[in-house]
């Protein structure tokens, strides 16, 4: 049964956060670039703080390499290290857990842990959104975590290497209308990091 105050992350994630840890350093302090998201972030953390509520709602998005798994695995530590619980995890591996409840066995009356974690944590860092195969399970999925989680007051932070038009094209209206209408929309623009650590290693 899930109990709360723990982080918890598929060996996935943790592997690509790693393969920056040259560029990227352990907090978010010391992370390096992308400073108005880094400030935007930030404020929001220190916010929730001093409210003692609940983080904002967050999407990441902007093209692949620019650090957003690391920074999202920064605010992991950062949040777990205040006593929340949070689930860190990519996105295709979460909406598989959620089939793999969905089509379990009808004898098997325990809820599916994975999928209750997901549901019931703190902070939810649903990685690489966008990497999945979209299917209409996956749109559906996608519409009842965040849904559930939003009426929940929990919060929900997104990366993606979607925009946000792309977004909406490729799952529906009614997601992108939540993303739009309580998500901090925060952009990542500058050099791919792991172009940046090929040129450093010649």
């Amino acid at each position: 049964m899930y109990d709360g105050n723990e982080l918890i992350s598929s060996t996935l994630v943790e592997r690509e956060a790693e393969s920056e840890n040259i560029l990227r350093p352990q907090t978010l302090e010391g992370y390096i670039g992308q400073d108005k998201v880094k400030e935007n972030l930030k404020i929001y953390i220190e916010a929730a703080k001093s409210r003692k509520e609940s983080l904002d709602h967050v999407l990441l998005y902007g093209p692949p390499g620019l650090g957003k798994t690391f920074l999202s695995a920064c605010i992991a530590r950062v949040v777990s290290e205040d006593g929340f619980s949070v689930v860190y995890d990519t996105a295709g591996h979460i909406f598989a857990q959620f089939e793999a409840s969905k089509f379990r066995r009808d004898d098997v009356d325990e809820p599916n842990e994975s999928v209750e974690r997901c549901m019931a944590c703190d902070l939810l860092i649903l990685d690489d959104l966008g990497t999945e195969m979209t299917t209409a399970f996956v749109q559906s999925a996608l519409y009842q975590l965040l849904n559930s989680r939003l009426l929940a007051g929990r919060s929900t932070i997104i990366s993606t290497n979607l925009d946000p038009d792309q977004i909406g094209r490729r799952y529906s209206a009614q997601i992108m209308s939540r993303l739009e209408g309580e998500f901090e929309l925060l952009p990542f623009i500058g050099q791919d990091i792991r172009r940046q650590k090929r040129e450093q290693q010649r």
